[in-house]
């Protein structure tokens, strides 16, 4: 995994190309090398690059657009509009970055930047993403860019531009896959030999995004049109509740990087990497709680298969007076040098992560083993997507096993397990669908849900009970499991008459609420409870000591794929990633994600044998590399 930031220059930010000072790019770039930077990503403004105007006649009919108050020259880039002054401006900038040997992701139509639109004055009032005319000149802008830098070895890779589904509404997935599919075509039409990246952010899985309220901007089409996908995840982002409820040094929001971009990798089938991550203003954490975040937040990423890892962003703006930076208090102090350039914590942390990665035996790290499938149903909005989604990635973390995302409306991925948590509605899967489930479990595998407000047919043959009743809860479903007394707030109470079921766990008047039964070679576990959804807004469910043990419930239905992996965890803050390099040879990746100093609480399995003997102790928020070798 390489490091790297996204930046703006430090004495102008968004105003650095209207404001160029080669000296000070220089400067920065040394500085950025100095921090270890190996990429960068780097925005072309679009009205300093396409600074058109529209002239207008009588009654405001359009006429003519010009460049600079001149028709448009009769070159290639005049004739798209684009200002050949800052196309060299951006030629520099290439070339110091190869001087520095830095990678650069080039955002091309970057119309939206930390909460500012900009447009070219031509287009001011249209819609960027719909509008016809703004979208042709978009289209010339992108292949008069890509064409005049398709030769400087620093780009490493394309991109739509930050964050474009922020640039203007659209009120169909057919709108945003257009303009997605206009530009990345653009792109090729000139460079075929890099890779094009999303640079979108929140997004969420919906191939049938045109019913999901929210969901136009899907991840599917991203993947289906772009090469790379991108995360932008930020703890504390108020546009997600699972981010909101816990300290940045909490287990959950080190690993909400990792869950995102694994989000954005299995529903959009390509790879995906950790773009855009920060924190926000300092009354939210302090520069040494910054750090441990990233330095844990990177080695889960790392683990599980995150290519690149790009800090927000490489300078304070905290000396800028002009918009976005003067608007938003969130945006101020999110670099990692001060104002008067001395590296924070943070950035020393991101030094030393590319050291620790150099100083390994074993480069690249092989893909992690993934046991689990966790389907994630229709009928959910972009909330109960990431909260029922990233719950269960934990809960299986601390469980003891990894798993992959698909949507519920793709082939079924192979697998000895499916969780498929917090179901929805009445529409949450199709029949078919759920036929090919359960065709699965009656061949051997296990099958876990958890329910919503959903409904499930078929019933009674599938899980070995029937519902006697269902009404309205008035307060917290409260149960125990293995003398751990639980409490999940619930939407509703089904009473369920168990025949053939096992019982699992029960309210205080005998009520199942969690049952197991055995279906053809396999076996389905039932929870009646929106555990996953409960836990994404329980401040501290994951971490805080006296805490009840949740991924208990999950390690009762994990039991056969537990049995396969090398080695096991004893410590819910500690972590580990099983990377194979062939049958009889093992990495795996052991993260404490405590605030504390551990002694390793890990057992190994028969069958296999560490090489070299195991550290005493794992540092707070550190991770250690161990080799194993099979004895079978």
């Amino acid at each position: 995994m390489q490091v790297g930031c996204n930046y703006w220059a430090s004495h102008a930010g968004v105003k650095m190309w209207a404001d160029w000072r080669e000296d000070v790019v220089r400067q920065d770039f040394a500085l950025m090398a100095a921090a270890g930077m190996q990429v960068v990503r780097v925005f072309p403004r679009w009205p300093e690059f396409q600074p058109l105007e529209l002239l207008r006649g009588f009654g405001g009919h359009a006429v003519e657009l010009r460049l600079h108050g001149e028709p448009l020259p009769a070159t290639a880039s005049g004739q798209a509009g684009v200002d050949d002054v800052q196309l060299a401006r951006f030629r520099t900038l290439a070339e110091i970055a190869a001087e520095h040997g830095m990678g650069l992701i080039v955002g091309l139509v970057t119309g939206w930047m930390s909460g500012e639109l900009y447009m070219p004055p031509a287009f001011a009032g249209l819609n960027p993403i719909t509008d016809p005319l703004a979208i042709k000149w978009q289209v010339r802008m992108v292949r008069c860019l890509v064409r005049a830098w398709r030769d400087l070895p620093a780009i490493r890779m394309w991109e739509l531009g930050n964050e474009c589904n922020c640039m203007g509404p659209v009120s169909s997935a057919e709108q945003a896959w257009n303009w997605t599919n206009v530009i990345t075509a653009a792109i090729r039409a000139e460079d075929s030999s890099r890779p094009v990246a999303s640079g979108m952010h929140g997004l969420m899985p919906a191939a049938d995004a045109e019913f999901a309220a929210g969901a136009n901007w899907a991840i599917e089409t991203q993947g289906e049109l772009c090469d790379l996908l991108t995360s932008h995840p930020y703890p504390h982002s108020p546009s997600k509740l699972p981010a909101r409820v816990d300290a940045h040094t909490s287990i959950r929001a080190v690993f909400q990087a990792t869950v995102e971009t694994c989000f954005y990798r299995d529903f959009g089938h390509r790879p995906a990497f950790v773009e855009e991550i920060g924190t926000f203003a300092p009354s939210y954490c302090n520069e040494k709680t910054k750090a441990a975040f990233a330095r844990n937040a990177m080695l889960n990423a790392w683990a599980h298969g995150s290519d690149y890892f790009v800090w927000w962003c490489a300078f304070d703006q905290s000396q800028l007076k002009h918009p976005p930076y003067d608007w938003s208090s969130w945006e101020r102090q999110l670099g990692l040098y001060t104002p008067d350039f001395q590296l924070k914590p943070v950035g020393e942390e991101i030094r030393a992560f590319r050291d620790f990665v150099s100083a390994l035996p074993v480069s690249p790290l092989p893909p992690c083993r993934q046991d689990a499938v966790c389907i994630i149903s229709r009928d959910m909005n972009f909330n109960r997507f990431m909260e029922n989604g990233w719950s269960a990635f934990m809960l299986a973390k601390q469980a003891g096993f990894d798993m992959r995302f698909q949507y519920v409306d793709e082939p079924l991925v192979d697998s000895a397990l499916y969780v498929v948590p917090g179901i929805c509605g009445a529409n949450w899967s199709r029949n078919h669908e759920m036929q090919a489930l359960l065709e699965r479990v009656r061949a051997g595998a296990t099958l876990y849900l958890s329910m919503d407000d959903g409904a499930l047919s078929p019933f009674e043959e599938v899980f070995g009970a029937s519902v006697d009743y269902r009404e309205a809860r008035r307060g917290p479903a409260q149960f125990t499991r293995g003398g751990v007394q639980y409490a999940i707030d619930a939407p509703f109470r089904l009473a369920l008459l168990c025949d053939d079921a096992e019982i699992l766990a029960t309210e205080a008047d005998g009520n199942p609420v969690y049952i197991r039964h055995a279906f053809g070679l396999g076996e389905v576990y039932l929870l009646t409870l929106p555990l996953e959804r409960y836990l994404a807004g329980r401040a501290g469910a994951f971490h805080r000591p006296g805490e009840a043990p949740w991924f208990e419930l999950y390690r009762a239905f994990a039991g056969r794929v537990l049995a396969q992996r090398a080695v096991r965890s004893n410590h819910p803050l500690v972590t580990l990633t099983e990377h194979p390099d062939g049958d009889q040879h093992l990495w795996v990746v052991a993260v404490n994600n405590h605030t504390e100093e551990v002694s390793p609480p890990l057992s190994i399995a028969p069958g296999w044998t560490l090489a070299g003997a195991m550290p005493e102790r794992i540092a707070a928020h550190s991770a250690i590399l161990l080799e194993l070798n099979a004895t079978r």
